[in-house]
């Protein structure tokens, strides 16, 4: 590729970044329903053209948009999950970083998008895919935090329930403006979330479900 194919190929790249960067912050501002294409492109500061040449139709530069909010969330979410694993900060601090996540602009950006998927079957059927490995990749993410439980599908669990609840916080703060509340709701979940990934919590919320063995450890005292 000659230098001046690889320049072409550098902008055409950074116009798409543009237009994806751009569709996501007139969607926040703006709401899905009354974001257009034209001011995309417009916010980008390219051309109509080249945002059809990009996106040929308005779904395609939506899922793009959806794929690197997911994709942006999930890198955010492995790093401070992988602090965690490291004994770099505490389970509680992890809470508020989820926390921080569904009640800001990730989290408002996914519900326009997942609203306007309930009632267009097109763009449902786009988007599926894309959130179904959003959610593998936050079972995987959950994985490497079994250093916290002895049972790793019991603590995708427990950690999923996590994502649930704040989730359903994030929603409410839409029509419910109480830090107080959230900050209590808060507080007890890092109260009781240790106490669900311990064994008396193991046998509180699988009950009859034997306790996974402790992985092997190697002479230096890690586990293998």
């Amino acid at each position: 590729m000659t230098t001046s194919e690889k320049h072409v190929q550098a902008r055409s790249i950074a116009t798409r970044e543009s237009l994806i960067a751009a569709t996501l912050d007139v969607i926040y501002d703006r709401g899905y329903n009354r974001a257009t294409t034209s001011e995309f492109a417009k916010r980008a500061g390219v051309s109509r053209g080249a945002l059809l040449h990009h996106f040929p139709t308005r779904s395609d530069i939506i899922v793009a948009a959806m794929e690197r909010l997911l994709a942006d969330g999930t890198h955010d979410i492995r790093s401070c999950a992988a602090d965690v694993a490291k004994g770099k900060i505490r389970l509680g601090e992890f809470i508020e970083f989820l926390w921080g996540k569904f009640s800001g602009k990730f989290f408002y950006l996914s519900i326009e998008f997942i609203n306007e998927a309930r009632t267009d079957t097109e763009l449902r059927q786009k988007m599926v895919p894309v959130v179904r490995q959003f959610h593998e990749v936050l079972d995987g993410i959950w994985a490497e935090l079994q250093a916290l439980n002895s049972n790793p599908q019991e603590a995708r669990v427990v950690l999923n329930l996590t994502v649930c609840l704040v989730r359903g916080m994030g929603v409410q703060t839409v029509l419910k403006d109480d830090p107080a509340y959230y900050r209590a709701l808060l507080e007890a979940w890092k109260n009781i979330l240790p106490h669900l990934m311990s064994d008396l919590g193991h046998e509180l919320m699988f009950p009859g479900r034997p306790l996974a063995s402790p992985a092997p450890r190697s002479a230096e005292g890690r586990k293998t």
